[in-house]
């Protein structure tokens, strides 16, 4: 038997999980489980040819878990409610329940996490458990701002662990992810705008003077779940690269590219792609919930990554910037 602890990484293809399995591929003490739907897809072989043991499974087929999750030192639990909004097949799913696409997809993703959180307590040889989640808006905001979806149904998995399974919970550390660069990148509600004039327009609902943890998630998550599983248990984490204002990321924006920007703020119920009226509250409601309360809510529980005893290195936003094809996000 190998004297390599291992790490089982749910959503190893994607971009938390992604991140997490390149940092332990590169671990010499570690073995790496990555765990996807699709074991022959590009990015599971490509893994696989790093030293990776790809194996299949699905959180919608809790009995898939428990043999994923055999042996594990480490596991990294992972779940996407947009991925849930995002496929077609759910539509059909929230009509049949009689329920708005996205409170169906934070019901399901809550399910989703319960199931991970009971295969997980199963498991005598864990060690540590790193779960992502996300703020609990409805709870830190005294019910004001109740339709953030998307961070109640990872807050509320977190709850149900945390009150059903203590002995888990021990050996539990919580990695909230900050608000993703990849945004302004790739996700057509946020993406940058060339005007008329040339100048790069950040629209949207974001009031661009508060202050928010920007990552990058595909880089930065390895890191910061690398210190969490070497260091002890009951950690909960924001995860960022810098701590700034969207006035001051734009800032750094321009510095990087050498282009005008700028920050066009949005009123409350518009938004640059059109949405169905719930989803469009729920966004309402998380940008008003960060301005008054934080991405986090002000939990006095959460720590810096820095102020970590294995504090990671991270690169900067500039670095982030500068390594996108603006020509091709904004045009020539």
């Amino acid at each position: 038997m190998s004297s390599k602890k291992l790490i089982v990484i749910l959503g190893a293809t994607g971009n938390q999980g992604g991140s997490v399995a390149e940092t332990f591929l590169r671990e010499p003490e570690w073995r790496v489980r990555a765990v996807t739907r699709n074991p022959l897809g590009s990015k599971a072989q490509a893994l696989a040819a790093r030293g990776a043991d790809v194996v299949k499974a699905d959180l919608d087929d809790p009995s898939s878990l428990s043999s994923a999750f055999e042996d594990a030192h480490a596991i990294f639990a992972v779940s996407d409610f947009w991925g849930l909004f995002g496929d077609p097949a759910s539509q059909a799913k929230a009509e049949a329940a009689a329920q708005p696409l996205n409170i169906w997809a934070a019901n399901h993703e809550t399910q989703q996490l319960k199931d991970v959180i009971d295969a997980a307590a199963k498991i005598p040889s864990l060690e540590r458990f790193v779960l992502s989640s996300l703020s609990d808006a409805t709870k830190w905001s005294g019910g004001k701002y109740s339709h953030v979806y998307h961070f109640d149904s990872k807050a509320n998995g977190e709850t149900y662990g945390r009150e059903n399974h203590p002995e888990l919970w021990a050996k539990t550390s919580i990695f909230q992810a900050g608000y993703f660069l990849s945004n302004f990148v790739s996700n057509p509600i946020t993406l940058p705008r060339k005007n008329t004039s040339g100048v790069a327009q950040f629209i949207g609902g974001l009031d661009p003077d508060v202050e928010l943890p920007f990552i990058a998630a595909e880089e930065d998550t390895g890191p910061i779940v690398r210190a969490l599983v070497l260091e002890p248990a009951t950690k909960e984490v924001i995860g960022y690269r810098a701590r700034i204002t969207l006035r001051g990321l734009i800032e750094t924006f321009s510095q990087v590219t050498g282009m005008k920007a700028e920050a066009v703020v949005l009123p409350k119920g518009e938004s640059v792609v059109p949405f169905p009226p719930e989803l469009q509250r729920e966004l309402d409601d998380n940008w008003a919930y960060w301005k008054e309360f934080g991405y986090y809510g002000s939990d006095p529980a959460i720590v810096d990554p820095q102020d970590l005893e294995h504090a990671p290195k991270l690169n900067s936003v500039a670095d982030y910037f500068r390594k996108q094809d603006w020509s091709k996000i904004l045009g020539s």
